[in-house]
């Protein structure tokens, strides 16, 4: 007889370092005046994420180039107004020490054109090194566990494995909380970090006696 089952296991962790996307921008009709600014405030947030970084508190900081465009907006007639320019500069950063994370986001809540766009939550790469195999044991016991009370069930006995399919490297996902802070939010933040849950499914045929 062949048995076909699914097998999962998964492990929950608190998150051991956050990354933060941001992005700092302007729009108006003046295009010196929205790329002077833009760039001004850029500046100060890299500064802000040299701070937030050193002495090993975080790595991977990250800035793009200040990126133009115009957009012509219209009236309730259907008739062009002022082109409005923008200007915009997209970053995030690895911070891995938590306790900068709220004063960092309190920090860049009250620069004018700085908005937050979204916490990841994540575990350090030697954690998720050392919890994938665990991960995959577990969901190959689950998975024979399941072999045995059906062969049980079916009057048969020792079920041995005849394939074994990997569905996907194991899967990382927020178990709790919310993500995503605007620029216009409190200018102070008291954070708990989210939980990340580690996750991994097999799908297993056996055969038995």
């Amino acid at each position: 007889m062949n048995i076909s089952v699914v097998g999962t296991r998964s492990v929950t962790l608190p998150a051991e370092c956050v990354v933060v996307t941001l992005t700092v921008g302007f729009m108006g009709p003046d295009r010196d005046k929205v790329v002077a600014d833009t760039a001004e405030v850029a500046e100060q947030v890299r500064a802000k994420l040299d701070e937030v970084t050193a002495d090993g508190g975080g790595s991977d900081v990250k800035l793009t180039s200040l990126r133009t465009w115009t957009t012509i907006p219209y009236d309730d007639q259907g008739q062009p107004k002022t082109p409005q320019h923008v200007a915009q500069v997209r970053g995030s950063v690895r911070i891995s020490d938590l306790s900068r994370v709220g004063p960092f986001l309190g920090e860049l809540a009250t620069k004018e054109g700085a908005q937050v766009g979204h916490l990841d939550w994540r575990l350090f790469d030697e954690t998720l090194a050392r919890l994938q195999p665990e991960v995959l044991a577990g969901a190959f016991g689950d998975a024979l566990e399941r072999a045995e009370w059906i062969a049980g069930a079916a009057g048969r006995a020792n079920p041995v494995v005849e394939s074994i399919e990997d569905n996907g490297t194991p899967s990382f996902a927020m178990a709790r909380g919310k993500s995503a802070f605007m620029a216009d939010s409190a200018p102070s933040f008291d954070l708990d970090p989210e939980d990340v849950e580690v996750s991994a499914t097999l799908s297993v045929k056996f055969s038995t006696d």
